[in-house]
C-alpha cells in the first residue's frame, strides 16, 4: 500500500528530499515498514507494508524542519493498460491527452516492439504500447477500461486497441493459454495461411484489427509521416469493430517523425467501462500528485526510475494526486505558448516583408497580430481566473464574490519577520515557522490553578438553567437537526484540514448524512473525535500594530466541517438560553441585543456627565488574546455553575478533547502542537461560549462597584460589554482597587491578562478630593476615547470620527473608476450602497456629522454612478427600481432612517434595555418633558432643547418632520 506527500493545503512542489520524507515517515509508523520510496515529478510516493500504518500515515502526517508535510492515501487502485495497434508516429502525447478522459496517467508510455526482430522496419511496424492509469470510476465495480480509439490522419483511419485487461488470450477463439497463429480454429482453416513474426499476444477482450487503413504509394519516400495536428481521434466499443487485417503504412519521411497532435476529436465513448469489478487489491491506496520523472520506465509489475530505485506496483498499486484534468491543462498551455513562438517569428518576418508594400504581407500580418491578439486574450483570461477575478460584465450580481474584490489580497497576511523575546529580528522562512510555532504553542499552554476557593468566589451568584431548559439542551442529536445546521451554514467557506467544504457535504447529504451522524454520535460516546477532525489549520490575520509582533496577529481556526456542523447545532440550542444567562450589559453573541446599545450607552453617560457636572471614571480595559487564553477546566466549571447538564457539556468537550493546531505561515504548514486553553475563533460556538466565560468576572463587578448612578431614573450602570471590550464605571479610589484585585483574582482563576498598555481611563467631571490612582501604569484621560469603532466624548473627539470620511469614500470608489464604463447601473449602485457609503452606517447610527458633510459625499457618490456625465435627476436615482429609479442610497434619508430606528427601540425596545436609564435621563433635562420619553407625544416646537447633546437636537428636529409628513395618517 502506498501514500503520497501533499506539502501544505496548496498542494504545491514537495521541497523535502526522499529521503528526509523517508526519516520522518519512518518515525511516524516505523522504517521497517517502508517498502519503498520514490520521487515522482513533484510528489513523493511512499510504499508500505501494512494498511494499517498508511491509515495513521495519512491521519498524523510528518514534520520536516519543523514544517508539517501532509499524506493523502491512494483512493483508486492503478491498472496496467496495453494499446494495440499504434502506428509509431502516433506520438505518447496524442493517446496520452485521449487516454486522460478515462482516468489519470501515472507511468510513462512504454512501447514494446513484441513481434517485429529486425531494427530496419521497427519504426514502420505497429506496436503495442503499455502504461499505468489510474481509472474515473463514477459507480462501484466499474473499473474496466476497453476501447477502441480512431484517429483520422490526413483522410485516413487509424484504429488503436485500449484495454486493461491485460490477459493473454488467442484474437481467434478468445481462449487463453495460446497465440492467434497457434489457435486450434486458426490452423483448421485452410484459408488462413501462417504469418512469420506475428507472435503478438494481444490484450482480452479486443477483436482482431480492421482493415480500415491504406496508404496510397506514391513512391520511395514520397510519403510524408502523418502530422497529427490533423488528425481526428475517436473513441468506438471495442465490441463493435469489424474483424480484418491491417496494412502498414508506408516509411514515413522522416526517421524522428515529430510528436503528433490530435486536430479535432469526434469521440464516441458508448459504456467505456466493463461491469467486471477490478482485480486489484483494495485497502488503502493512493491517490498520487504527478506522473513519474522522465526516464521512468514500467516493466511487469515494477517501475524502475532512473536512479534504480524500484517502486513497487504490486497489480498496479501506483497513483498520483494530479487533478483529471491536469494533463489536459498541461498540453493546452504547451500549444498556446508554442504557438505564440511561431507566431512572434511570423510577425517579426512579416514586419519586414511590409516595407515591401505587398498587400498580401500586409494581410497576413494583421491575421497573425489578431491571433496573437486572442492568444494573449486567453492567456489573460487565465490569470484573471487565478487571481479570482471576473469580468466587469459578471460582477454585477448581489454576490459574496464581488463583495469580496473590495478585501485586500492576502499579501497582507504574509509574515516578512518576526521579533523573538529578546527583540532580535528574524526574517529566514524556517526561523519564522519555529518561533511562530514556539509563541503559539505557548499560548495555548495552560495556566491554570485550579484554586477551589477563588472558583467558589466567582461562581456563586450566576443565573441558572432551569430543569426544563437544561433537558432540551440535553437531548439527543437527530439527523433533521445537523441537516438545518448544515442548511444554515455559508458557502465560499475555508474548508479545515480534510479540504471538505461544507458545499460537499450539501451536496452529498442524503448519501453521507446517516455516516455522519453515527461518526459525531460515536465521537461523543468515546469522547474525543478522531485526529483529522480534532487538528485545526490555524490562520493568523494582522490587526493594529507592528506586525513582526506576535501578538499583533489574530489566530483563526479553520475547522473540519464535521466539527462546524456538531457546532453549528449545539449554538442553535444554545442561543435560546443566552439571554436567560447574560445581564444585559453584556451584548455579545446575545439575540436582541446590538452592538449600537453599548455605543448608545457610553455616549449618553458622557452626556449626561457633562450636562448635570457629574464626577464619572471610565475605564476601558483591554484583554489580552481574551479568546485565546480562557482554560478550558474553568470553561466546563462555569458552565456546570450555570445549571448545564453533563450530557451537553460532554458534546461541548468533544470540540476541545486531545485537541492540536497546526499553523499556516506564509502558505505552508507548521508542526502540529497540543492546545490546552483557548477558545478556538472560527467556530460557531465561539461568540456564546466567551460570553459565558466572562459572566462570572461581569457578575462579580456589578456586586462590588459602586456604578454610575443615572439621575431621575433610579437606575446604575456598572459596566458595558461587547465580548472582551470592556468598559467599567469608577467613582472612588476603593472602586479602583475593588477593581484591581478582582482582575488578579480572575487570571488566576482562568488566565485572563489585562493589557495595561492598551487599556484607557477618562475623567468626566470635577474631582475635588483629587483623582483616583490607576494600577498597571495607566494615567488618567480627558476628553473622550474610540469605543467599538466611534469616538465618544466632546464635541472635539466627536469630530474625529469625520475625519478624512470624504477622502476615504473617494478612495474607495478609485478603485472601481476603470470599470465604470463596462459596469451596469446595477454594478455601480452595488459598489456605491455597499462598499462606499456602507463604511459611513456605524458612526452615522450613533453620532450627527458635521454640515455640508454628507452633501459632499453624496456628490462623489452620485458622480461615480454617472461617470460624470449628469443626464439623469438626481431625485429620480434615489427611487427604487419599481418607479423608476436605481435604488441609489441617499445620505440624509439614511441618516434620519437611523435617528427613526432609535426612537422605536427607545420605546418599543425589551425591557432591560440598557441605555434606555440613561437617555431618558437625558431627555428629563430639558424642561416640560417630564418622563423623558413622553416627547414623542409632545409639540416639541416649544421645548428649549439648546443645552442637548447635538444628537438629541437632531432626534428632536427629525420627530417634529415626521410627526407633520404623517399627521393625516
Amino acid at each position: 500500500m502506498a501514500v503520497v506527500v501533499n506539502p501544505g493545503l496548496d498542494r504545491s512542489v514537495c521541497a523535502a528530499s526522499v529521503e528526509d520524507c523517508c526519516l520522518a515517515v519512518g518515525n511516524v509508523v516505523g522504517h521497517e515498514n517502508i517498502v519503498s520510496a520514490s520521487r515522482m515529478n513533484s510528489a513523493i510516493v511512499v510504499f508500505l507494508n501494512d494498511v494499517d500504518k498508511v491509515r495513521k500515515l495519512t491521519q498524523n502526517g510528518i514534520v520536516i524542519n519543523n514544517e508539517m508535510i501532509l499524506f493523502s492515501p491512494l483512493s483508486s487502485p492503478a491498472k496496467k493498460v496495453m494499446l494495440s495497434n499504434v502506428p509509431p508516429f502516433i506520438s505518447d502525447e496524442a493517446i496520452g491527452k485521449e487516454l486522460s478522459r478515462y482516468g489519470r496517467m501515472v507511468s510513462p508510455i512504454k512501447k514494446i516492439p513484441l513481434g517485429c526482430k529486425s531494427p530496419l522496419v521497427k519504426h514502420l511496424v505497429s506496436f503495442r504500447r503499455m502504461v499505468f492509469m489510474v481509472f474515473m470510476v463514477f459507480k462501484e465495480g466499474v473499473g474496466e477500461l476497453n476501447v477502441v480509439f480512431k484517429f483520422t490522419v490526413e483522410g485516413f483511419d487509424y484504429n488503436i486497441f485500449v484495454s486493461s485487461d491485460t490477459d493473454i488470450k488467442c484474437f481467434k477463439c478468445g481462449q487463453t493459454g495460446h497465440l492467434a497463429r497457434a489457435c486450434p480454429e486458426r490452423q483448421s482453416d485452410p484459408g488462413v495461411s501462417e504469418q512469420p513474426g506475428q507472435d503478438v499476444a494481444e490484450p482480452a477482450g479486443v477483436v482482431p484489427p480492421v482493415a480500415a487503413v491504406q496508404l496510397a504509394a506514391e513512391g520511395p519516400g514520397a510519403a510524408a509521416a502523418p502530422d497529427l495536428k490533423d488528425s481526428e481521434p475517436q473513441a468506438q466499443p471495442a465490441a463493435q469493430m469489424p474483424t480484418g487485417a491491417t496494412s502498414a503504412p508506408e516509411k514515413p519521411r522522416t526517421a524522428e517523425p515529430a510528436a503528433a497532435e490530435p486536430r479535432s476529436a469526434r469521440p464516441d465513448r458508448k459504456k467505456p467501462w466493463s461491469t467486471e469489478k477490478s482485480s486489484v487489491g483494495s485497502g488503502a491506496v493512493l491517490e498520487p500528485p504527478a506522473l513519474t520523472e522522465a526516464g521512468a520506465e514500467v516493466q511487469g509489475n515494477r517501475m524502475e526510475t532512473p536512479d534504480t530505485t524500484p517502486v513497487q506496483g504490486d497489480g498496479g498499486d501506483v497513483d498520483m494526486a494530479d487533478e483529471p484534468v491536469f494533463k489536459y491543462t498541461l498540453n493546452i498551455t504547451r500549444d498556446i505558448v508554442r504557438s505564440l513562438k511561431a507566431l512572434e517569428i511570423e510577425i517579426v518576418e512579416l514586419q519586414r516583408l511590409e516595407a515591401t508594400g505587398d498587400r498580401g504581407h500586409i494581410e497576413a500580418l494583421k491575421s497573425k497580430k489578431a491571433k496573437m491578439n486572442d492568444l494573449l486574450d486567453i492567456t489573460a483570461q487565465g490569470a484573471l481566473v487565478r487571481s479570482r477575478f471576473k469580468s466587469a460584465a459578471e460582477i454585477d450580481a448581489l454576490s459574496k464574490f464581488f463583495f469580496s474584490l473590495e478585501q485586500k489580497n492576502g499579501q497582507k497576511r504574509f509574515i516578512h519577520a518576526v521579533r523573538t523575546e529578546s527583540g532580535d529580528l528574524l526574517s529566514e522562512s524556517t526561523e519564522i515557522r519555529k518561533q511562530t510555532v514556539s509563541f503559539y504553542s505557548k499560548l495555548y499552554s495552560s495556566e491554570w490553578s485550579g484554586a477551589q476557593v477563588v472558583v467558589d468566589s466567582f461562581l456563586a451568584g450566576l443565573p441558572k438553567l432551569s430543569e426544563r431548559a437544561a433537558r432540551e439542551l440535553d437531548r439527543e442529536l437527530s439527523l433533521e437537526e445537523l441537516h438545518k445546521a448544515l442548511q444554515r451554514m455559508e458557502n465560499g467557506r475555508t474548508s479545515g484540514i480534510d479540504d471538505l467544504p461544507a458545499e460537499f457535504y450539501k451536496a452529498f447529504w442524503a448519501v453521507i448524512g446517516q455516516d455522519v451522524m453515527d461518526v459525531l454520535w460515536d465521537s461523543i460516546q468515546r469522547g474525543e473525535f478522531p485526529l483529522s477532525c480534532r487538528r485545526a489549520i490555524l490562520t493568523l490575520l494582522p490587526k493594529k500594530g507592528d506586525l513582526t509582533h506576535l501578538k499583533n496577529w489574530r489566530p483563526v481556526s479553520l475547522l473540519c466541517t464535521d466539527c462546524k456542523l456538531l457546532s453549528k447545532a449545539l449554538a442553535s440550542r444554545l442561543t435560546k438560553v443566552m439571554e436567560r444567562l447574560i445581564h444585559q450589559d453584556q451584548t455579545y453573541c446575545v439575540p436582541d441585543r446590538s452592538i449600537f446599545d453599548n455605543v448608545y450607552l457610553i455616549r449618553d453617560i458622557l452626556d449626561v456627565s457633562r450636562l448635570l457636572g457629574l464626577k464619572t471614571g471610565l475605564i476601558f480595559l483591554d484583554q489580552e488574546k481574551a479568546f485565546d487564553r480562557v482554560e478550558h477546566e474553568y470553561l466546563w466549571k462555569v458552565l456546570e455553575a450555570f445549571g448545564f447538564n453533563p450530557g451537553f457539556v460532554a458534546m461541548i468537550r468533544v470540540l476541545y478533547c486531545e485537541i492540536e493546531s497546526v499553523l499556516k505561515v506564509n502558505g505552508g504548514l507548521c508542526a502540529p502542537f497540543r492546545v490546552y486553553r483557548g477558545i478556538r475563533q472560527g467556530c460557531s460556538l465561539s461568540g456564546m461560549l466567551y460570553s459565558l466565560a466572562i459572566e462570572p468576572l461581569l457578575n462579580k463587578l456589578r456586586s462590588h462597584l459602586s456604578g454610575f448612578n443615572i439621575p431621575h431614573a433610579n437606575a446604575s450602570v456598572y459596566l458595558s460589554a461587547y465580548a472582551d471590550d470592556l468598559v467599567v464605571m469608577i467613582n472612588t479610589q476603593e472602586d479602583v482597587n475593588v477593581l484591581a484585585a478582582i482582575l488578579n483574582d480572575f487570571q488566576i482563576l482562568s488566565s485572563a491578562k489585562v493589557n495595561w498598555t492598551k487599556s484607557e481611563a477618562i475623567l468626566v467631571g470635577e474631582w475635588g478630593g483629587g483623582q483616583p490612582s490607576l494600577p498597571g501604569g495607566l494615567a488618567w484621560k480627558r476628553g473622550g476615547f474610540k469605543y467599538l469603532g466611534v469616538y465618544l466624548g466632546t464635541n472635539e473627539f466627536l469630530n474625529k470620527n469625520w475625519e478624512g470620511s470624504v477622502e476615504h469614500v473617494k478612495g474607495r470608489l478609485s478603485r472601481w473608476k476603470r470599470l465604470v464604463p463596462k459596469m451596469s447601473y446595477r454594478g455601480r449602485t452595488l459598489v456605491i450602497n455597499n462598499l462606499a457609503a456602507s463604511s459611513l452606517w456605524r458612526k452615522l447610527a450613533c453620532v450627527d456629522p458635521p454640515p455640508n458633510l454628507l452633501a459632499n459625499i453624496q456628490a462623489q457618490l452620485v458622480d461615480f454612478f454617472l461617470d460624470g456625465l449628469h443626464w439623469i435627476p438626481q431625485s429620480v436615482l434615489h427611487l427604487p427600481k419599481e418607479e423608476g429609479g436605481q435604488g441609489l442610497v441617499q445620505l440624509t434619508s439614511r441618516a434620519a432612517a437611523f435617528r427613526l430606528q432609535f426612537i422605536q427601540r427607545l420605546l418599543t425596545g425589551p425591557r432591560d434595555l440598557v441605555w434606555r436609564a440613561a437617555a431618558s435621563g437625558l431627555l428629563r433635562t430639558v424642561k416640560r418633558t417630564g418622563a423623558g420619553q413622553s416627547f414623542v407625544l409632545m409639540d416639541t416646537k416649544m421645548l428649549d432643547i439648546s443645552g442637548l447633546p447635538m444628537f438629541y437636537r437632531g432626534l428632536f428636529k427629525l420627530w417634529n418632520v415626521f410627526k407633520k409628513q404623517n399627521k393625516g395618517c
